[in-house]
């Protein structure tokens, strides 16, 4: 079995293009997965009304409380998960969570597996 561990956005994506069969993510970036796991289970209306806001974030500023606030409202998503996936990139949490369940998470720790076909 196939066991990845990173750290970081770059390689966290790598990991999931290269199709291992775990990956273990570590530090604040397993903290913000987690979170960020309510957006890839959204549906797809969602998903869509909170692309269209992060589209019209300034790209100076990135996502702040104040451009999340009415997304969460319409959404019913916390904050916190639009936040997260913002911070990780929409499309990154979409791809990672269609194609990995979570095995186990604690504070600092998430572990995915890939899903069977």
């Amino acid at each position: 079995m196939s066991v990845v561990t990173v750290r970081t956005k770059d390689e966290l994506a790598k990991a999931r293009k290269s199709g291992v069969e775990q990956i273990v993510v570590q530090g604040e970036l397993a903290d913000k997965v987690k979170r960020g796991k309510k957006i890839a289970l959204a549906g797809s209306i969602t998903v869509a009304a909170l692309a269209a806001a992060l589209a019209a974030t300034p790209m100076t500023g990135g996502l702040s409380f104040l451009a999340a606030a009415p997304v969460a409202a319409l959404t019913g998503l916390e904050i916190a998960a639009i936040i997260a996936a913002a911070s990780i990139g929409l499309a990154l949490i979409i791809a990672l969570f269609k194609d990995y369940e979570e095995i186990s998470y604690e504070n600092g720790k998430l572990v995915l597996k890939k899903k069977s076909s």
